[in-house]
């Protein structure tokens, strides 16, 4: 298999992963509070994977490399999920899927600025086929809300796709399982800010909201990053890989109609068939792109 498709496959199944992440953090968060719930996904995240660290052996970092692990879980899980926690108590969730959405952008346009990376015209245009699907998706429910919490989410858009540039500094050194096991760790001990408040209030959570902090712990964050970080490491640009962020609001979607029964609206399917077409433009843009035959 060629490594470019390895990459987008590890992709997609991380982004289908994520996607479960909505459901069960919807679940969670009637009983936790955001802040705790962090430590409590990210601290069950760690264990996991500081158990298989340990079990393939992949050592410490290097002392220099330390301070780069806690800047990639400063931005891609402490600060992220602290913005985005703030942002969901004055925005609705529709309008932080739109937020979300332009991670993808954002690391594509610092991407072609600090490495050079093109994407081409037609990449471009198919990034923005997918924003736009999003918009349709959302604009048709007519949830969009406005405010500081749309600065906040902004700002943790930004944040990740800080984590997902810095990613490549990493990976030209460490395994993508170092570099998960590494990271999230780092986030980890970050995040025991949150610890006397976090012993509280499992004291008090039913077993339902506990199951869905495991559940979350194991799939979305570590097996999730773990398949992330390996596709970074594949693909031959960020773009490649960061573009399926598009999918999850659309996977999201269909998840709710097979777990609670919410079926979608035309708004949602247009946008759907939107995300879906911008992405196959962007997957294939180099097949799809002229270039005359030079002259005999």
């Amino acid at each position: 298999m060629k490594q470019r498709t390895l990459s987008l496959i590890l992709a997609f199944c991380t982004v289908v992963l994520w996607s479960t992440g909505f459901v069960f953090t919807r679940i969670a968060v009637r009983d936790i509070s955001p802040f705790p719930l962090g430590l409590l996904r990210y601290g069950s995240a760690a264990l996991l994977l500081v158990g298989i660290g340990l079990a393939k052996r992949i050592g410490l970092p290097s002392k220099r490399d330390i301070p780069l692990f806690f800047l990639l879980g400063a931005f891609g899980f402490f600060f992220y999920q602290i913005l985005f926690n703030i942002a969901m108590t004055t925005i609705s969730a529709a309008t932080a899927s739109v937020v979300t959405a332009t991670v993808p952008v954002i690391t594509a346009l610092f991407a072609s600025l600090f490495f050079r990376e093109r994407l081409g015209k037609l990449g471009w245009v198919a990034v923005a086929i997918e924003f736009l699907g999003i918009l349709v998706l959302t604009l048709a429910k007519r949830e969009v809300s406005l405010g500081w919490g749309l600065v906040w989410m902004l700002a943790a858009a930004l944040f990740f796709a800080a984590y997902n540039l810095i990613q490549r500094f990493a990976r030209t050194r460490y395994t993508s399982l170092q570099s998960t096991v590494y990271t999230i760790t780092a986030s980890c001990l970050m995040f025991l800010v949150f610890l006397p408040q976090a012993i509280e209030e499992l004291s008090t959570a039913p077993l339902s909201s506990l199951l869905a902090v495991l559940f979350m712990g194991i799939f979305p964050s570590a097996i999730g990053f773990l398949l992330w970080t390996k596709a970074l490491s594949l693909a031959t640009q960020i773009g490649d890989v960061t573009n399926f962020m598009f999918v999850t609001p659309l996977l999201s979607t269909l998840l709710a109609i097979l777990l609670i029964g919410e079926f979608p609206d035309s708004g949602t399917f247009w946008g759907g068939m939107a995300i879906l077409l911008g992405l196959g433009i962007f997957n294939n843009r180099h097949r799809l792109t002229f270039r005359p035959k030079p002259l005999p």
